[in-house]
C-alpha cells in the first residue's frame, strides 16, 4: 500500500515542476490534492469534521482542474 505521505510529497514535487513550466491550472490541481490529503490526515488525528469538509472541497477543486485539463488537451 502506498503511503499517504508519499502521495502528498509526490503531488507537491509535481506541482513545483508544473509551476516551473507555468502550467498554473495543473499546479492548482496538484496543490489542492496535496492540501486535501493533508487535511484528511489532520482530521483523523484531531477528530475535527470541519477539516474533512475542507478536504472534500479541495478534492472538488482537483476534480474541476482535471476536467479543465482533459477538455483542453484531449477534447480538441
Amino acid at each position: 500500500m502506498i503511503s499517504r505521505y508519499f502521495v502528498i510529497g509526490l503531488a507537491l514535487v509535481a506541482a513545483a515542476l508544473r509551476a516551473r513550466d507555468h502550467a498554473w491550472i495543473e499546479t492548482i490541481g496538484l496543490l489542492s490534492l496535496a492540501a486535501g490529503l493533508t487535511c484528511l490526515r489532520l482530521a483523523d488525528t484531531r477528530q475535527q469534521p470541519r477539516l474533512k469538509k475542507l478536504a472534500w472541497l479541495l478534492f472538488a477543486v482537483t476534480l474541476v482542474t482535471m476536467g479543465m485539463v482533459f477538455q483542453r488537451d484531449y477534447l480538441r
